[in-house]
């Protein structure tokens, strides 16, 4: 009843004690001995252990296998593989994405970036109150047309207070007496803020003149400054010892530009005329006041300056003869180098200089914007960056100012190369055809070129500038030869419809200037139209941060690539030719596929969504075709 006792009658080895002796099981399978009343004890059958593992094996047989060490190796050596690839996997995937090229982050761009301008000279856009002169209030009147055509920013000629003259057509924009007030015919202050509200409430951005170089010589400053060699503001203007002029430098508008004040017995310089007395930019004074005057405007929520004739701000400080070009006779404004009256390296430190206070004035998360001509002969690569700092975001490109026809593709080319070669990498261009100092686009240029040159102007990189009236092909008018005064050809009043003065006031008031005429042949909505329908492609991603790649050119086409990864590529072909042109691009750019779909066509025989075949695609007579196609990722 105690239990059943195995006894082995194997002869005790070496003399070891029976109590210190082990034995094993190896080669028998573990046997369970069960007893019972009726059978007694029952011993199975002890069955032996298989000398190596066998298919179908029984859980038994199988843990006795696998405890093994040779299998219990192997298992680890399994698992330590199966880690260690994983391991590598993670590891390769980690550098990956560290060494791959990540997608290009499009950026962001500004307003000024993705809208266009569009300039208005005040006086002439639209009268309110029927006194013949173009006001505030009568632009007000007229933003839903300018939103209308797609532009997002009006940029605005001098409105301030001027010197009196004989006339308002005799006056004077730059003769200003105060710098911070509006001139009594455009209006209030409140129409001012008026304006500014209902622009800012249309997405409407506003640009003013900012007029640092000159004022009147009735502006207080200079009243006081001339009023004695000893007063506090005795060095507001350039002022020179002696009655006679100290060196040989000339207004740009003839004779001599020193002029002799008799109370303080002393010249004092000027570059237009006499009554327009220069600033000493030199005087921290001066640069104060004059940064007073763009906070207040500031203030009243302008979204920027267009400064003006900013490469005259500055003058040779030791007033030394500018050299006289070879053979000519030095009697004349253009017979000298102008290398101390202009171009000063001066100037781009004070622009910076109010980029920065600008910019400190960003009460709200929009960019305050900085234009400038770039007369005076100013390198553009130092306006955009002065000595890598930020400098003015935009450098008015004026480069087709003084063209006129005949212009072919060669043109163009010439014409897009030369700025775009300017532009350093991250800046950006601009493109303009007129404005209140050149020309009309449509008095130098017919309709048929003028569409092209729009088609091409607005789906390059950059901002497009239109001066008001050219979207419907306005011409000058009879002006005088006298440039400093209102009433110039290109400055004639703005054509709303066809009535006794155009829309621009009521048929009995007597406008200021000549009404505006389109050119003959020209049809307003063909131009206005087209211009809507690039204001909506304009609107495409890879027109707004695309990359630009040259397709074909030569003596008529004209035409590139717009393109970002992931977005729709376009390919857009100008024609500057009388004749219809067809050319293969493909192969002109990577990218460029066999076929791709119509998305403009202007004077051309293609419709919109036509599929169309890119190894002989034809563009008519100073036409313009857009195509697009899906964008298809480049194997690296």
């Amino acid at each position: 009843m105690s239990g059943v006792y195995l006894v082995s009658s194997k002869p005790v080895e070496g003399g070891v004690p029976a109590e210190k002796q082990t034995f094993d099981n190896l080669g028998y399978s573990e046997t369970k001995v069960t007893y019972n009343e009726s059978s007694g004890v029952n011993i199975p059958e002890v069955k032996p252990m298989p000398d190596k593992p066998y298919r179908g094996m029984g859980k038994e047989d199988l843990l006795h296998f696998s405890s093994q060490p040779f299998w219990r190796r192997l298992r680890m050596i399994c698992v330590s593989i199966i880690i260690l690839g994983w391991l590598a996997l993670i590891i390769a995937v980690v550098a990956l994405v560290l060494v791959y090229p990540r997608c290009r982050d499009p950026g962001s761009r500004s307003w000024w970036q993705t809208e266009a301008v569009y300039r208005i000279y005040v006086p002439s856009f639209k009268d309110s109150d029927d006194d013949g002169v173009g006001d505030l209030a009568g632009i007000e009147s007229k933003l839903d047309y300018i939103k209308d055509l797609g532009f997002g920013i009006i940029s605005l000629s001098p409105f301030y207070s001027t010197a009196l003259s004989t006339s308002f057509k005799t006056g004077d924009d730059l003769a200003i007496t105060n710098h911070t007030s509006v001139h009594v015919k455009y209006g209030t202050m409140t129409d001012f803020d008026s304006l500014i509200q209902a622009a800012h409430d249309k997405g409407i951005y506003v640009i003013l003149d900012f007029i640092p170089n000159q004022t009147s010589d009735e502006h207080p400053w200079f009243i006081e400054s001339k009023s004695s060699s000893n007063n506090d503001k005795k060095y507001f203007y350039n002022w020179a010892a002696g009655t006679t002029s100290p060196n040989d430098w000339l207004s740009r508008y003839g004779g001599s530009a020193w002029e002799l004040d008799t109370n303080r017995n002393q010249m004092y310089y000027f570059q237009y005329r006499s009554q327009l007395p220069d600033l000493n930019l030199r005087s921290g004074r001066v640069l104060d006041e004059l940064e007073s005057i763009l906070d207040f405007w500031l203030n009243r929520g302008v979204d920027g300056f267009n400064v003006r004739d900013a490469g005259y701000l500055y003058e040779d400080y030791d007033l030394r003869d500018e050299p006289v070009k070879q053979g000519a006779s030095g009697n004349n404004y253009n017979d000298f180098e102008h290398i101390y009256t202009s171009n000063q390296p001066e100037v781009y430190s004070v622009l910076e200089r109010w980029r920065k206070f600008v910019r400190a004035h960003n009460f709200t998360t929009t960019e305050k914007l900085l234009m400038t001509s770039i007369d005076g002969g100013l390198d553009v690569t130092e306006l955009y960056s002065d000595c890598d700092k930020s400098g003015i975001q935009m450098p008015l490109n004026d480069g087709l100012l003084e063209k006129h026809s005949p212009c072919d593709g060669n043109c163009i080319v010439k014409y897009v190369d030369g700025w775009m070669n300017k532009v350093p990498s991250g800046k950006w261009a601009n493109w303009m055809a007129g404005d209140e100092y050149s020309a009309r686009f449509a008095s130098r240029f017919n309709a048929t070129f003028i569409n092209a040159f729009t088609i091409m102007t607005f789906l390059m990189p950059g901002t497009p500038v239109t001066y008001y009236g050219d979207e419907i092909n306005m011409v000058g008018v009879p002006g005088t030869a006298n440039e400093w005064i209102r009433q110039q050809p290109m400055r004639a009043i703005m054509r709303w419809n066809n009535s006794t003065n155009g829309g621009f006031c009521n048929d009995t008031c007597t406008p200021w200037a000549s009404i505006g005429d389109v050119s003959t042949g020209n049809i307003q909505d063909v131009l206005t139209n087209l211009i809507k329908d690039l204001m909506a492609l304009r609107a495409e991603q890879s027109f707004k941060v695309g990359d630009y790649f040259v397709a074909v050119r030569d003596s008529s086409i004209v035409s590139f690539v717009r393109e970002f990864d992931g977005e729709t590529g376009y390919l857009v072909a100008v024609n500057f030719g009388p004749n219809s042109e067809t050319r293969d691009y493909i192969g002109s750019h990577d990218t460029i596929p066999d076929k791709a779909e119509v998305v403009l066509s202007h004077s051309s025989s293609y419709s919109l969504e036509d599929e169309v075949e890119l190894n002989s695609l034809e563009v008519g007579p100073y036409g313009g075709v857009v195509v697009s196609w899906d964008y298809v990722a480049k194997e690296l």
